[in-house]
């Protein structure tokens, strides 16, 4: 019995040995050979930094890894092929060591000073089926073209989730279109990203995203900021009549905490998921699963700005204006649907938003946007309506990216300012109308028209047929727009 306890005890030691083993390991150099220290290594659940030699190495459950990346340092150009990242190295299935070394290309210039591309759902199917691909092909992309040829600083894409519209098949027409932008896109895994035919698994749902894309969660330093790129939609559910839930897993959970330990805490966080992190129009996040835990790990920071999509209509909150919830260095920020209305993919959202994308200037710690409508310039950044066109007593404004960090909407009459418009909740006329030309039955479901959380009136002086609204945004540009009846 002794000797049976002595060999237990011995295969114990030697199993905890070799489970402690590092098994991934590699070497992160320059492309001119020298090593880089100091590089974050991750197998997606762990992360490491490398040496004074560039080497690193970690212990991993590689059956349940499929990636080893690495978050990119800001003195390095981010590695891309067909504008898609590329950061990692994938772990084949039955590996029990995995060595993975990555090159890296040394910027010829800082990107202190840099600009983002930012989009929502474009949720495309294939060609012929909803119009989204054709939108997406015809529309946004040759509109994101015309203005990456304008942008004289370094400039990248982020798409928050949603690329695609539960077709697996579609990925790689999303990533030609794409790719034709001449610039590098993060991209974010969405609800309709995931394998729609295994959605009681979620490790199953992604196969597709990563097979195509990569990891669901990365991190990236471009400039002073530090950018990370999460999955909050969790798909592993008992049966399929319940829905996906949001928040992050206790594995993304772990890597987040991870992956921000190696960050200094004066830097800004600029992080990206499909479903806002913090708070949408509707509510607050808090019931997300481990909301606490990202929040307070988030928070440690100087700034941090959660972007997201998901809802289809712009809304920004600012946490340091906040009665119920003030948090001084957080900003949340809700991107519309890039490709118009769902189902329907014409010129408008269903709340009137045109077509478009945010343009986000970061330039140090400072971080400013404004919204970019397809095929206009910067000054479209609302619509009017007459007392005629409203059939009411009110001139109606539709600010679509207004929130309450902006100034007062005020209404000008014959150069003199007359009041400030009340807001209002309403559907947007011009959205009405392109709905009634709408006659399938499904599209019809799903493009119905939404009140406008951005919408204005005031009833103007009697007598008065012209007038004109000014508003200033956040950031100090004051925008100007007249209607006459």
């Amino acid at each position: 019995m002794k000797r049976l306890i002595i060999y237990i005890w011995a295969t114990l030691l030697c199993c905890t040995a070799y489970a402690q083993t590092p098994n991934v390991t590699g070497r992160v150099v320059s492309s001119g050979g020298l090593p880089i220290e100091g590089v974050v290594v991750s197998d997606g659940l762990n992360c490491t930094q490398t040496d004074a030699d560039g080497r690193y190495a970690l212990t991993s459950d590689l059956s349940l890894r499929r990636f080893v990346f690495i978050s990119v340092p800001a003195e390095y150009e981010i590695p891309a092929r067909h504008g898609c990242p590329q950061f990692f190295k994938p772990i084949d299935r039955f590996q029990k060591e995995v060595k993975a070394d990555f090159v890296l290309e040394p910027r010829m210039t800082p990107a202190v000073h840099h600009t983002l591309l930012v989009q929502g759902d474009p949720q495309i199917k294939n060609y012929g089926v909803d119009g989204s691909a054709e939108a997406y092909r015809s529309v946004v992309i040759p509109d994101m073209i015309r203005m990456r040829n304008t942008i004289r600083t370094p400039c990248y894409g982020i798409n928050l989730g949603d690329l695609v519209y539960n077709d697996m098949n579609v990925y790689n027409t999303y990533i030609d279109n794409t790719e034709r932008v001449n610039t590098t896109t993060f991209n974010v895994i969405g609800n309709h990203d995931h394998d729609q035919t295994t959605i009681l698994s979620d490790s199953l749902g992604t196969v597709y995203f990563e097979m195509y894309l990569g990891p669901t969660c990365y991190s990236a330093n471009i400039g002073n900021m530090h950018y990370v790129f999460v999955d909050n939609i969790l798909y592993g559910r008992e049966d399929a009549s319940k829905s996906y839930e949001l928040g992050l897993s206790d594995e993304i959970a772990h890597w987040l905490r991870q992956d921000l330990s190696y960050v200094p805490k004066d830097k800004t966080i600029m992080i990206c998921a499909h479903s806002q992190m913090f708070k949408k129009h509707s509510s607050f996040s808090t019931r997300n699963r481990n909301y606490a835990v990202y929040r307070d790990e988030l928070l440690k920071f100087r700034n941090v700005y959660s972007w997201a999509g998901h809802n289809h209509h712009t809304y920004i909150y600012n946490y340091n204006r906040s009665e119920q919830m003030p948090i001084e260095n957080l900003t949340a920020v809700t991107v519309t649907r890039s490709t118009g209305s769902l189902r329907l993919n014409k010129h408008l959202n269903n709340d009137g938003t045109p077509q478009g994308y945010m343009i986000v200037d970061v330039d140090g710690d400072d971080v400013s946007w404004y919204y970019h409508s397809c095929g206009k310039d910067r000054s479209h950044q609302m619509r009017l309506y007459s007392p005629v066109r409203t059939g009411s007593d009110y001139v109606l404004a539709n600010v679509w990216t207004w929130d309450d960090a902006w100034g007062p909407v005020e209404w000008w009459e014959n150069g003199v300012k007359a009041g400030e418009m009340e807001p209002c909740e309403e559907f947007d006329p011009d959205y009405v109308d392109l709905y009634a030309t709408v006659t399938n039955k499904t599209t019809r479901k799903y493009c119905q028209p939404a009140k406008s959380f951005h919408m204005f009136r005031i009833k103007p002086t009697p007598g008065v047929k012209a007038g004109e609204v000014r508003v200033t945004d956040r950031f100090g540009t004051t925008y100007t727009e007249h209607v006459s009846w």
